[in-house]
């Protein structure tokens, strides 16, 4: 479900072991049109076509987390929906993940409040020392649905509409990282932390090795196992994480499918993200995830595609393009994996 390039991606991994896909998306102009098996144009509010597309697969999954959990649903009282629909249901909404989190031991988040009117915010802003986020509990991505909250700004927000809405806190800190699980009822494989940085939320870049000491890559590891298990993941899950100045290690999001800080694994690892969860979700044994080589993923945004020339005229690049039609600010068009050794 979905027809992203992170779909596109998923069914070349597929195919590569002898699966076939169909896609149910809501525009043929969609990267994973292009080499998908069968592909379904419609709504996600089409209950008629939904049926169709129900009956003709056998397993289930998406490649983002933004689909209605009605939809979810009907898919999954009669075939098998990986990652489950309630896993999905938990990182499509802000509030209901960072209480997930909370609930589980020795698992930290920022600080966060709901906010669903403009007293709401005032007094959450106060509460959080006016270093704050204000973002929208669904439907946010790549900085999407989110504005920086500060004092002298709280004026700008006393005519918009605020329900459904969360603020965090801002924390200062030195790295962010993410660790990818891939896991089934039979086994389960761990990618190491990798550093991401991100400019104007989007990543940018990822960088493989992380340069921590080992108790903080431990660390981060068996939290991303404990929050998998307490999901009992089938499938890929990316947990991305603040390093502290203090070297607490806070919980950021989940993404309970292949993600983009894990793109290094295709050029990095023995088997990458995206096979791993296409393993994971048929029932199959995973892969080996060793590391063969440092990788650093860099995205192409926007007009940055047009690097491509000179990119693969670099014997140490790896290039991977989506195939999108239309170049726009802030579109992710592509990444390249750089071999380091």
């Amino acid at each position: 479900m979905g027809g992203g390039q992170l779909g596109l991606m998923m069914i070349e991994a597929a195919h590569k072991i002898g699966l076939s896909v169909t896609v149910f998306a809501d525009s043929r102009s969609c990267p994973a049109f292009k080499i998908c098996d069968d592909f379904i144009e419609s709504s996600f509010t089409d209950m008629d076509t939904l049926s169709k597309f129900r009956e003709q697969c056998d397993v289930f999954t998406v490649e983002t987390e933004n689909i209605h959990k009605d939809f979810l649903r009907i898919i999954e009282k009669r075939k098998n929906l990986f990652p489950s629909s309630n896993v999905i249901e938990i990182s499509q909404n802000r509030l209901v993940e960072k209480n997930f989190l909370n609930s589980l031991k020795n698992i930290e988040t920022t600080r966060f409040f709901e906010v669903n009117n403009i007293k709401d915010l005032k007094d959450s802003a106060k509460n959080l020392n006016y270093n704050c986020i204000l973002k929208t509990q669904e439907f946010g991505y790549d900085g999407k649905g989110q504005s920086t909250v500060k004092k002298e700004n709280l004026c700008q927000f006393e005519n918009q509409i605020l329900q459904n809405c969360i603020i965090e806190e801002k924390v200062n800190f030195k790295l962010e990282i993410s660790v990818i699980v891939a896991r089934n009822s039979s086994n389960m494989i761990v990618y190491p932390p990798v550093k991401n940085i991100h400019k104007e939320s989007i990543l940018r870049e990822t960088i493989f090795p992380v340069k921590i000491d080992n108790h903080l890559k431990q660390s981060a590891i068996e939290k991303a196992i404990y929050i998998s298990e307490n999901l009992d993941l089938n499938g890929v899950l990316a947990v991305e994480m603040f390093i502290t100045n203090d070297d607490q290690i806070l919980i950021n999001e989940l993404a309970p499918r292949p993600h983009n800080s894990g793109h290094w694994t295709q050029n990095g690892c023995t088997v990458d993200q995206f096979e791993q969860h296409i393993r994971a979700i048929a029932g199959w044994n995973l892969g080996n995830g060793e590391r063969h080589c440092d990788v650093i993923m860099e995205n192409l945004i926007g007009d940055e595609i047009n690097k491509t020339n000179d990119l693969i005229a670099d014997g140490s690049v790896s290039l991977h393009l989506y195939g999108k039609v239309d170049i726009k600010p802030g579109r992710k068009m592509g990444h390249f994996n750089r071999i380091i050794k």
